[in-house]
């Protein structure tokens, strides 16, 4: 659906811009909310119509009252229906991000027989048959910016723990628990808890040596089975997330590269720590 408001339609159409129906107004207040932890946004209208002949065809189900909603960074388009006088939709979590265009509008949800609306201009002297899903007022577009949420550390899903049943030098994991647990040997726990602690360049070699390989098992594993399984897990939320920001789709994965963008590419940090060595060598 395409709109302007240099559009000219063939019966009369109510809005701010247009003479085409005189002494009536048709306005809209749109709020929205937007849950930071989710990234899920419910929008809130509030109508204000005093078009008696639209009125009645919205009262008797002839017409329909909603907004088109456009967000180019999603490629979410749709004509969405909202109550009416006021009325409330909850999009689905990350349906809209960025720049989202509102544009409220009256349409006919029935075939219309002979409409001419009170104070239709001259121009329209004769009555029009309205067919099903024609537009019958408009009001002024509305933008509103949906902010990403802030993303936890991607630390913060994992937790680190030591085994007497893991030989020093390797981990398992297990993505069966609330945060994706990572065991392994009483020396090496050691030795990645003192490097975790340190600064921020002895962390960078955990990022590359633990949580680069754990990540790609992990993608391998949504690759493999989807999310469902593991949707009771709290962990998969702020991983899914990650995994949207970083626009990197499961179905279509690409473990290496896919890791690599949800640790932020990890092994520049390497690079810096080198640097750091040659300094001080």
């Amino acid at each position: 659906m395409k709109i302007s408001e240099s559009t000219s339609y063939p019966h009369p159409v109510l809005a701010p811009w247009s003479n085409d129906i005189s002494d009536a107004t048709f306005t809209t207040e749109i709020s929205y909310r937007q849950n930071e932890t989710s990234n899920q946004l419910s929008i809130h209208c509030g109508v204000k119509l005093d078009q008696t002949d639209l009125l009645s065809l919205i009262q008797s189900g002839s017409a329909m009252f909603g907004c088109f909603i456009k967000c180019q960074e999603t490629g979410f388009r749709r004509l969405q229906r909202v109550g009416f006088p006021a009325g409330s939709y909850d999009f689905a979590h990350g349906a809209l991000l960025g720049r989202v265009q509102i544009r409220p509008i009256i349409w006919s949800a029935k075939s219309i027989p002979s409409y001419k609306p009170a104070g239709a201009h001259p121009e329209f002297s004769e009555a029009s048959d309205i067919e099903k899903g024609q537009i019958l007022a408009l009001d002024d577009e509305q933008i509103i910016e949906v902010t990403r949420p802030t993303l936890p550390a991607i630390e913060s899903i994992f937790e680190i723990k030591s085994s007497e049943d893991i030989t020093d030098g390797r981990f398992d994991i297990d993505t069966d628990q609330d945060r994706i647990t990572i065991t392994m040997g009483e020396k090496t726990y050691q030795l990645v808890q003192q490097l975790r602690q340190t600064d921020g360049d002895t962390k960078a070699v955990v990022m590359n040596a633990l949580y680069a390989p754990v990540v790609m098992q992990v993608l391998e594993q949504l690759s493999e089975q989807g999310y469902e399984p593991f949707e009771q897990y709290r962990w998969l939320h702020p991983f899914r997330a990650r995994c949207e920001v970083s626009d990197v789709d499961i179905d279509k994965i690409d473990i290496l590269n896919d890791a690599q963008k949800l640790l932020a590419f990890p092994f520049a940090s390497l690079e810096r720590l080198m640097e750091y060595e040659g300094e001080q060598s």
